[in-house]
């Protein structure tokens, strides 16, 4: 009954990316294993993972998706897991609860992110453990993040919203679901607030945050917003890439995206294994 009175309440926000998913063209499916991972919202979470392309691995990193039909294709299909695999690093992709191949049940989607990054940190216990997140997908890394036993040494956290209003204030029933959200169950909405986990961030993960000048959906203006709020907490680095839309910094920017991201990444990891 719960997870049906979910299912509703979600539909006006994601109904429409509620499809069969399907590997995204050109990519090898032999590189991928399949995983299933049990989260605390309830859901049963499918997971790809792939290995590095380098004999020695510098870590390993989870990419949380943003809204779409694709879903964890995202990383796959716009060649962001292959930057990463290339560079020396595993890589899981997984769906978020209610999309791909994931269960729908409640709207905990923080708790599928640790979820994942928890079964990605004990398939390699010996190795540092970064997210990589895309709107959606970056805003709930952020909340994740508050979750005290979170694996995260570092997050890469693309076109996050500060808030889940400042997305969805241009859509009027998911903006109502929310405001009544905040009345009848505000703990809940709390949950899914960035600005709000940014206060209660659990160890001090190293951020690089990434907005693009192009994005109608989540401008600089709220990028910074989110900024300010992570930058008192940790060590954060804000990129305003030129020209790119939202979620797709990548495309806009290869080479610099690169730089930027692997730099980052090899940076924090490196240091995060060296202290252990």
């Amino acid at each position: 009954m719960k997870n049906a009175a979910y299912r509703l309440f979600k539909k006006p926000f994601f109904g429409r990316f509620v499809r069969p998913w399907r590997w995204p063209d050109s990519v090898d499916q032999h590189h991928w294993q399949r995983l299933s991972v049990e989260s605390q919202s309830g859901a049963i979470i499918a997971a790809l993972l792939a290995p590095a392309h380098t004999p020695q691995a510098k870590g390993a990193v989870l990419m949380s998706h943003p809204m779409g039909v694709v879903a964890k294709g995202f990383w796959m299909k716009y060649g962001h897991a292959e930057l990463l695999r290339q560079a020396g690093y595993h890589v899981m992709v997984f769906d978020l609860n209610g999309f791909g191949e994931s269960t729908s049940t409640t709207m905990d989607y923080p708790l599928d992110v640790l979820a994942a990054g928890q079964a990605l940190q004990a398939r390699y216990p010996d190795l540092p453990v970064a997210v990589v997140g895309a709107s959606m997908g970056a805003a709930m890394s952020v909340c994740a993040m508050a979750q005290p036993e979170h694996p995260f040494k570092a997050a890469v956290l693309e076109a996050a919203f500060p808030t889940l209003l400042h997305f969805w204030s241009r859509y009027p029933i998911p903006k109502l679901g929310i405001q009544l959200s905040k009345v009848v169950y505000p703990a809940g909405e709390r949950s899914l607030r960035p600005t709000h986990a940014a206060e209660n961030l659990v160890g001090s993960p190293g951020l690089l945050m990434i907005y693009g000048d192009a994005d109608e959906f989540t401008p600089i203006k709220d990028g910074e917003l989110l900024w300010q709020a992570l930058r008192h907490r940790t060590q954060t680095e804000f990129w305003q890439v030129p020209g790119a839309k939202h979620t797709h910094a990548y495309a806009a920017q290869p080479k610099e995206y690169a730089e930027k991201v692997i730099g980052f990444l090899d940076r924090q990891l490196v240091v995060s294994k060296l202290a252990s």
